[in-house]
């Protein structure tokens, strides 16, 4: 079941299509699975309030909201996404993160079994 999420202005869009929202001031850059990428006149904490955690994003940082199904990797205070970034995990949420990622894979990987 796909969700939609309203971003601003009359921009929907689904969780499902986004890899991860990037911080601009007071916008917000979308990055879609496919590669493309949309600016939104909307703050990336509204963004968070809307969506929240329930839809399978996390925020590592103040700069981005990130999609689990996108994350390969977490070691080290970072995260390495399917296109080869890294991102720094905040000292703050870095325990928090640890969990929800090694949980997100225990389950990942007893579904592939």
């Amino acid at each position: 079941m796909k969700t939609a999420i309203k971003v601003g202005g009359r921009t929907k869009l689904f969780s499902e299509d986004v890899a991860y929202f990037e911080a601009n001031i007071n916008y917000t850059i979308i990055h879609y699975y496919q590669g493309q990428n949309k600016i939104v006149a909307t703050t990336i904490g509204q963004i968070h309030e809307r969506i929240g955690e329930e839809c399978g994003f996390i925020r590592p940082n103040r700069a981005y909201l990130i999609n689990l199904q996108f994350v390969n990797n977490y070691q080290l205070g970072e995260l390495l996404l399917q296109n080869n970034m890294k991102v720094n995990v905040s000292r703050r949420r870095k325990k928090r993160l640890s969990r929800i990622v090694k949980s997100f894979f225990e389950q990942k990987t007893q579904s592939n079994a």
